[in-house]
């Protein structure tokens, strides 16, 4: 019967380390071969019994390297950007089908890309593996840690230079959406920031000045950026209604009501709303689900109600086909209240 291999030395806690690191506090390299461990890339090793993300691979490969840091999707995940399909999925082991996918983004289709886990550096390049993608990058880069210290730190291109180099791998809609997140108003009480990530003149400037690839694509994107979006859903429907000839809606903004002998109702803050024509549309993600919220979005609906308010409610299905039921329901009703489309 195979001897159990020996414990690695504590002073090695990572859930993956390089051979170097091993081999520094005693490691012999024969231990390395055991299968309790597996190799994810030239000099680069995995516990087996332990869950490996793509963050401990990357924080790896910057002790590994002092010039190397994370880029493009890869840094675009590590921020907690809203990224479309599977491109949001952490990348932990080399991807299937000739390490590309097809980009879920509408418009171009038949383009693929890379879904290797991208790292950079400044100076010369490194060799690409069937798991790493290689680029050679100048540019501000940050260290960031895990604020309860669960994660290991690791070295990326800041949140604005990773927002540009999207603008080759992703459609405008997808780029509004992070752009969107970048800018929005934090909600203190559960983000414990009270400052946006970025803002609107901040990316207009940095798309203007991109000469990259996709800087077209950033510039249109950037155009339609707004500051009070909450979610990809909200941008994906206040796009809809744009790019179908409706009015442009207000995102998040306080909804007010002035009743008979001057009392000021809150309406609250719909997703969207169009207050000319006192129309409210709330989209109900997960959080809905919960009862308390639920309660809530029942009284808030009330509300309106009284005040002469019509709210309209959509959920994922009404996504589908460019929000085209959704586009629909707010059509009837602003035709229902009065609007009129502008003679073409």
């Amino acid at each position: 019967m195979p001897r159990a291999p020996r414990p690695l030395p504590t002073s090695l806690p990572f859930a993956v380390f390089s051979t170097q690191e091993a081999l520094s506090l005693g490691v012999d390299g024969s231990r390395l071969r055991r299968d309790d461990l597996r190799p994810i890339a030239p000099g680069l090793w995995a516990r087996r019994d332990r869950v490996v993300t793509e963050r401990e691979i990357v924080a790896a490969l910057c002790r590994k390297d002092p010039l190397a840091f994370a880029a493009g999707l890869t840094a675009a995940r590590l921020w907690g950007f809203p990224l479309p399909g599977v491109l949001a999925e952490q990348v932990v082991e080399a991807p299937v089908s000739a390490r590309r996918s097809r980009d879920p983004g509408k418009g171009r289709s038949r383009r693929s890309i890379d879904r290797r886990i991208h790292m950079a550096r400044r100076g010369s390049q490194r060799r690409d593996t069937a798991l790493l993608r290689w680029s050679r990058l100048e540019g501000d880069v940050v260290r960031i840690r895990d604020r309860r210290g669960k994660a290991p730190p690791v070295r990326l291109t800041n949140r604005v230079q990773t927002f540009l180099h999207l603008g080759a791998m992703l459609q405008v809609g997808a780029l509004v959406a992070i752009g969107d997140h970048l800018v929005r108003r934090p909600r203190p009480a559960y983000e414990g920031r009270s400052a946006p990530h970025a803002t609107i003149p901040e990316l207009k400037e940095a798309a203007a000045r991109y000469c990259g690839r996709g800087a077209r694509h950033l510039r249109q994107a950037v155009d339609q950026v707004r500051m009070s979006s909450d979610s990809p859903p909200e941008t994906a429907l206040r796009l809809a209604m744009v790019a179908a000839g409706l009015p442009e809606p207000l995102a998040n903004a306080r909804a007010r009501h002035e009743a008979d002998g001057g009392t000021v109702l809150d309406l609250g803050e719909p997703d969207l709303q169009w207050p000319r024509w006192q129309i409210a549309l709330e989209h109900d993600g997960p959080t809905h689900l919960d009862r308390r919220q639920q309660s809530k979005d029942v009284a808030r609906g009330d509300r309106r109600l009284a005040a002469g308010w019509v709210e309209l409610r959509t959920t994922a299905d009404e996504l589908r086909d460019g929000c085209s039921p959704a586009v629909r329901r707010v059509r009837r009703e602003l035709l229902r209240r009065g609007w009129r489309p502008e003679p073409m």
